[in-house]
């Protein structure tokens, strides 16, 4: 059995933007912080938890205490669940793609963000994503994307019991090609910010797509 594991802000969900406008206000809000690097490839570890951390301790001179984090997290889920339904849709074609995938038994799947999880959940489901029981990691449980990666990927062999003869990882951005080169998983570009051997727009042609897993 081989395993897919899915990316989903950029990757499955067009949330890039919203996904922005909201931390940027949170980052206001909690931090206290109006005027910031907003290239988060310029961070360390490109996930929510790990750009507010370094937000925090390169503006304000502090680290995040706990109530601050559980503060700022919350905060952003209201943000979010502010915003109009139609910020949030599918890249075309994702939902079949990773249907077809669920119900096949040559294929685990699971999901991972660089937000929390009732952000990533909220986003898959206004969306239209129907996510129940997959296997799901987020920076609710790591700071560091390959972290939580792997998280997605002991959440799956779990599920299903097995360990995997192919580890495939969808993802959308430069960090994504970083992650998945460390850990040695094939890498398959979603979207025109990532520049990989195997690269497709969308979800829309599902037959080429699935000829390279």
């Amino acid at each position: 059995m081989k395993v897919v594991i899915f990316d989903i802000e950029g990757t499955l969900t067009e949330t890039n933007a919203v996904d922005s406008d909201c931390f940027i206000r949170s980052v206001g809000e909690i931090l206290g912080v109006r005027d910031f690097e907003t290239d988060w490839s310029q961070y360390q570890f490109v996930t929510d938890s790990g750009v507010a951390q370094e937000i925090s301790q390169r503006y304000c001179d502090r680290p995040m205490s706990g109530a601050l984090t559980k503060a700022f997290h919350e905060h952003l889920v209201t943000e979010l669940r502010g915003q109009p339904k139609s910020m949030f849709q599918a890249i075309p074609g994702a939902i079949d793609f990773l249907n077809s995938l669920v119900e096949s038994r040559n294929y685990a799947v699971a999901l991972t963000s660089g937000a929390h999880e009732a952000s990533a959940r909220y986003k898959l489901e206004t969306a239209g994503f129907e996510i129940a029981g997959l296997p799901l990691a987020s920076s609710s449980d790591a700071v560091v994307q390959e972290h939580i990666m792997l998280q997605a990927l002991d959440r799956a062999a779990r599920i299903h019991q097995a360990s995997f003869s192919e580890i495939y990882y969808f993802g959308d951005a430069s960090w994504d090609i970083e992650a998945s080169r460390n850990l040695g998983w094939k890498l398959i570009g979603i979207g025109p910010k990532i520049e990989t051997d195997l690269q497709f727009d969308d979800y829309t042609d599902p037959l080429a797509i699935q000829s390279c897993l």
